[in-house]
């Protein structure tokens, strides 16, 4: 005979039965181990060193010689400058404004993001002083070294901005200088409403351009334009949709070259550089190097081809290059009409140039 088994169901538990069996099993398990002490966590984990703190200061005073009190609503503003990144909108690091300025000096408290630093980088500091109504009274004619890591204290003389006289010459044409930064391209402006012209200095070219609507744009033939309606400026170039425009107080090194006459001036980058060229036949030529920590000044340069050569003040052989053909500043990005090739002793510096000087 044959034996079919029947299925199993199991029948259920009391439940006081049902709980001593868990806690029978449960007391069965492993104790599991207990969890480390804060004291082992850093036995057994390597200590990391904490980050600089992004936040920093610095510390220091605004000064001006005249004995004198600012009017009321006078406000001071410092910058940290990259010196690297000199006459690009990104040379700014920080800026802080301190309101109701009255008299010298002006302490002021600058914060910066200390991460932004790179290593043996250079910097500065520039201060200015506008009135209540932005006019420009005091600004520092000279960018101020600083060592943003550095406790030593820091004085920042400003020289006061002379106002713009009337012209007492007959037959002479009055004139509103400014400085626009326009995207990343900053302009020097020279508008001359009694005759109808503008000139502007950028990367340092020159255009001149004729007054059209009523005073309010200036345009040439090729599509180059400024409009200076009701205070607010716009620059086109070559036909290109309109820029906005904002003053700004520091003209660009190549608007002041012009204006003093410079028959060449080039930049270069990494590290910074630029060369000054005179007029005549035997022009100076000066160049800083390094950020301007070097100066090679040659009194009387020999011209070659577009070119100059000489023997420095200090003995160092100087050989500037030049050639008229398209260059673009690898940092600023702005467009120059020639490039260069300086060389010092046989060290090469490598950058962008123009002739200022109409």
């Amino acid at each position: 005979m044959q034996l079919v088994p029947r299925s199993f169901r199991p029948h259920a538990l009391p439940a006081s039965l049902l709980g001593g069996l868990v806690l029978a099993l449960s007391a069965c398990q492993p104790t599991p181990p207990a969890p480390a002490t804060a004291a082992g966590d850093a036995a057994a984990t390597p200590a990391e060193a904490a980050p600089a703190p992004a936040d920093a200061m610095i510390e220091g005073r605004a000064t001006y010689r005249e004995r004198m009190l600012l009017p009321p609503g006078s406000r001071l503003s410092v910058q940290l400058l990259d010196n690297q990144l000199a006459d690009t909108p990104r040379a700014v690091l920080a800026e802080v404004e301190v309101e109701d300025a009255r008299s010298s000096p002006i302490p002021f408290r600058l914060p910066y993001d200390a991460t932004e630093l790179r290593p043996n980088g250079l910097y500065g500091l520039h201060a200015s002083v506008r009135g209540p109504d932005g006019r420009l009274l005091f600004v520092t004619d000279t960018r101020h070294a600083v060592d943003p890591a550095s406790d030593a204290p820091i004085e920042l003389l400003m020289k006061r901005v002379a106002g713009r006289a009337a012209p007492d010459t007959p037959g002479e044409v009055p004139q509103a200088g400014l400085t626009l930064q326009c995207g990343d391209l900053r302009v020097d402006a020279q508008l001359r409403p009694g005759d109808g012209k503008a000139m502007l200095a950028l990367s340092g070219r020159q255009l001149v351009l004729a007054s059209a609507d009523d005073g309010n744009r200036y345009e040439d033939d090729l599509g180059n334009a400024l409009d200076t309606r009701d205070g607010a400026y716009a620059l086109s170039l070559a036909g290109q949709p309109a820029v906005a425009c904002t003053p700004v107080e520091t003209p660009s090194p190549w608007g002041a070259a012009a204006r003093r006459g410079i028959a060449f001036r080039a930049a270069g980058n990494e590290p910074g550089w630029h060369v000054e060229v005179g007029t005549g036949d035997a022009p100076r030529l000066k160049a800083e190097l390094d950020y301007g920590t070097r100066t090679v000044e040659v009194e009387r340069a020999a011209a070659q081809g577009l070119g100059y050569a000489g023997t420095a003040t200090d003995g160092s052989v100087v050989r500037l290059e030049v050639e008229r053909t398209a260059c673009q500043d690898d940092m600023s990005g702005e467009s120059f009409e020639a490039s260069a090739r300086l060389h010092v002793n046989g060290e090469t510096f490598r950058g962008c140039g123009s002739f200022p000087a109409p």
